[in-house]
């Protein structure tokens, strides 16, 4: 992966840490966290689901990045299946992508040309992992210590119709200090990867994309780096499925120039179809066929060695 794409990840990653956090674990010995993880662990034992998922990224009240698709995919065999947009820079760049067999296949929007890697050996470990047991109790008993008093902030609003509605937000102060000293760190390592030369120009295979497109759309954030505001929300269903799950995310910090940004990070999902989708596929006969390979996971790989 090209990494252009690794400052966009890194705030992205963080704004799902802060979902996952505040949404799932800061309401212990609430109601509201109850009845969220009640909807988490129901909506989890789905054996297909349909996600629009819409996100944006925006640098002193500008949009320097955004993307939207939907997103169907079944336990199943692993299937998946896919298509949206990604716009920075002025630029806008549609794609559509499939997981069907031992095959993930990748087709940006211009040009007739499927890119297929082989996800066979991915796919069996992320799905295995999804059936064990032990670890998420594991990970909520850690989050939960780590949230402390966060359970406080939360708001529980139960609907007529039996829906809910669960929220939070909190500011930079409010938010546990050991978030606070991880995101820096996070942020600044993006930054510093994105700005390295890359030691080879990678090509259309490894970044059907192209190489600069991301290139100057996201500040690399380098000082002052801090988390300003962590907004939360998510809809529950009369029948306890999670049916919308937003999180927004404000970091304020310096990059290598001085110049201060303000960067707004919101990601929403919208979950529809619960054991009634049917992912798409492509028949490859007669495509202009591409392989491509992951290099991160031949270099970890080496290193394993």
């Amino acid at each position: 992966m090209n990494k252009k794409w690794l400052v966009l990840g890194s705030v992205i990653g963080i704004s799902s840490l802060m979902m996952v956090t505040t949404g799932i674990s800061a309401m212990a010995g609430t109601s509201g966290y109850d009845a969220y993880k009640s909807a988490l662990k129901n909506t989890k034992t789905v054996q297909s689901v349909t996600v629009q998922a819409a996100g944006s990224l925006q640098d002193n009240g500008n949009v320097a990045l955004s993307a939207n698709g939907t997103f169907k995919m079944s336990r199943e065999g692993g299937s998946a299946s896919g298509s949206g947009e990604i716009s920075a820079s002025g630029v806008k760049q549609s794609f559509q992508f499939y997981k069907q067999g031992d095959q993930a296949i990748f087709k940006p929007g211009s040009g007739d040309v499927y890119y297929v890697k082989d996800a066979a050996a991915e796919a069996h470990k992320r799905f295995k992992g999804s059936a064990d047991k032990e670890m998420p109790q594991q990970v909520e008993t850690v989050v939960d210590a780590l949230v402390g008093n966060l359970k406080d902030y939360v708001a529980v609003d139960v609907k007529e119709d039996g829906s809910k509605r669960v929220s939070a937000e909190l500011d930079g102060s409010q938010l546990p200090a050991v978030v606070q000293a991880i995101a820096p760190i996070v942020i600044k390592q993006g930054a510093k990867e994105h700005g390295e030369p890359e030691k080879k120009k990678a090509d259309t295979a490894a970044n059907p994309f192209g190489n600069d497109f991301l290139k100057g759309a996201a500040p690399e954030l380098t000082d002052a780096i801090r988390l300003e505001k962590v907004a939360v929300n998510a809809t529950i269903s009369p029948s306890n499925y999670i049916q919308h799950q937003e999180a927004e995310l404000t970091v304020s910090g310096k990059d290598a120039g001085g110049k201060t940004h303000q960067v707004v990070v919101h990601l929403q999902a919208d979950l529809s179809g619960y054991d009634s989708t049917t992912p798409d596929t492509v028949d490859l006969n007669g495509k202009n066929v591409q392989p491509i390979e992951s290099k991160h996971r031949n270099k970890w790989q080496g290193k394993s060695g």
